[in-house]
């Protein structure tokens, strides 16, 4: 197989969209408005798109037979792919933290 290409001449007026670079991109989280939650109790749910982190706070002690009520602070709605993304870098970080 040769490395050599051929083009083949373009039809008049076509153009070709310029290529674009691959550029580096700096990400800055503005945490102005960030809001922090103590939270000691967490659960996941789903639905076919979503997938739903919510959190909370058990204030009282576990007795047996007793319903413990949890008061939940926090749900976060994530697309799939930031899940994923989320997954993996919890596994990271979890995984350095306890070298495993």
């Amino acid at each position: 197989m040769s490395d050599a290409t051929t083009e083949a001449p373009l039809p008049t007026g076509e153009a070709i969209a310029p290529i674009q670079e691959q550029t580096e991109v700096t990400i800055r989280f503005d945490d102005q408005a960030m809001a922090t939650n103590y939270a000691n109790v967490a659960s996941v749910a789903s639905t076919a798109d979503e997938i739903l982190l919510l959190f909370g706070t058990n204030k009282g002690w576990a007795v047996p037979g007793a319903e413990v009520s949890v008061a939940l602070s926090n749900r976060i709605i994530l697309t799939q792919s930031v899940a994923r993304g989320l997954l993996d870098t919890l596994t990271r970080v979890l995984a350095a933290r306890t070298g495993a």
